[in-house]
């Protein structure tokens, strides 16, 4: 009786442990989390960049389709003045990674992680002359940029 009883149990409990094995498969095998993806950031800063003053540069890594519309028509200008304002407004939709370099300043390769899932990636340059300096980069792979006396502009662009 009780040997009966102990295989009653054991068989109830591989039932369910088959049955909790077999509704993993079930579920996604891909997540985003496969997506996660990179930008590489390879800039070189000339010595006589933005007129012998630093440049201050920010990449924007934005979630949100209705937010990357309103930012990505955002000169430079329009973005440093009201950044902070929308970072506020779109607390989830917006990531910045900034800096500021100086002319003549070496580089090591900078990584922005988790770009392949966002809706859109900018790139804004604050320099003191006039012109729109921004652009909108790849969610992957390797970018080339040269930061000049005047503007910056995009050599190369792998994936």
């Amino acid at each position: 009786m009780y040997l009966s009883r102990f295989f009653l149990t054991l068989a109830g409990l591989l039932y369910c442990i088959g049955m909790v094995g077999c509704s993993a498969v079930t579920q996604p095998l891909r997540k985003a989390s496969h997506l996660s993806g990179q930008i590489t950031l390879d800039a070189s800063i000339a010595p006589d960049a933005n007129q012998n003053m630093p440049v201050a540069v920010d990449i924007v890594t934005v979630d949100d389709k209705k937010t990357l519309a309103e930012v990505s028509a955002f000169t430079a200008q329009t973005w440093f003045d009201k950044r902070t304002a929308y970072l506020r407004m779109h607390p989830t939709a917006l990531h910045v990674s900034s800096w500021e370099w100086i002319p003549g300043q070496q580089l090591a390769s900078i990584k922005i992680p988790q770009t392949a899932v966002a809706d859109g990636i900018l790139l804004f340059a604050n320099y003191s002359t006039a012109g729109d300096h921004n652009a909108v980069l790849p969610r992957s792979g390797t970018v080339h940029i040269e930061f000049g006396p005047k503007d910056f502009k995009i050599l190369s662009s792998t994936n």
